[in-house]
């Protein structure tokens, strides 16, 4: 098991605790809109809407009526949330495998309301497996800033040195070095638990 004094093991979203698959989130927003992927995708992402909505600039409210309005009121809220959520395939595998690594874990990534959505509907059972969950639109900041790493410290309760972040980006394990945690770069399941359970 883990041998440093860690309180926290923070677990990134995309690439780590789900494998991101955008595609089917636009596939299935056209099903339903009849609007191109690609016009979706300008509209919700190259526009700066969904980005915005990560740094915190959107409610829950608002950010689901921003979307539709973008979709042309094409398409209701259950809906939105089904589409939305089927980008995330959760990795219980991992998952699972973590579960059994004692400290408490979290939820850490850069997304906005339309994931906590999500997470209370159709992606509930990956909620379960954590005991918090800390997006980027609840700090208002995005990693790598090392303001997401303060406020995320801070949202836990928790000093730095007693955090432990599982990321498959290594500019974020970069930046949460920098901030004082232990932090592990995944590039698969074997890897990662072995790294969890050497000293850190």
């Amino acid at each position: 098991m883990i041998k440093s004094p860690v309180d926290w093991l923070l677990v990134d979203l995309g690439g780590v605790a789900a494998n991101y698959r955008p595609e089917r989130r636009l596939d299935a927003l056209e099903r339903e809109t009849g609007i191109p992927t690609a016009v979706i995708h300008q509209r919700l992402f190259e526009s700066g809407l969904d980005r915005d909505a990560e740094l915190g600039l959107h409610t829950i409210e608002s950010i689901a009526a921003a979307i539709i309005k973008s979709l042309e009121h094409r398409i209701s809220i259950p809906s939105l949330i089904d589409a939305w959520a089927l980008a995330f395939e959760p990795n219980f595998e991992l998952l699972d495998s973590i579960t059994l690594l004692r400290p408490k874990q979290a939820l850490f990534t850069n997304n906005g309301p339309m994931l906590d959505l999500c997470l209370a509907g159709p992606l509930a059972q990956l909620a379960s497996s954590f005991d918090a969950i800390v997006c980027s639109w609840h700090l208002a900041a995005i990693k790598p800033n090392p303001a997401a790493f303060t406020r995320a410290a801070s949202r836990l309760n928790s000093s730095p040195r007693r955090l432990l972040l599982v990321d498959d980006s290594q500019t974020n394990v970069d930046s949460a070095h920098a901030a004082g945690w232990h932090a592990v770069t995944h590039v698969s399941i074997e890897r990662t638990l072995a790294q969890l359970i050497e000293p850190l």
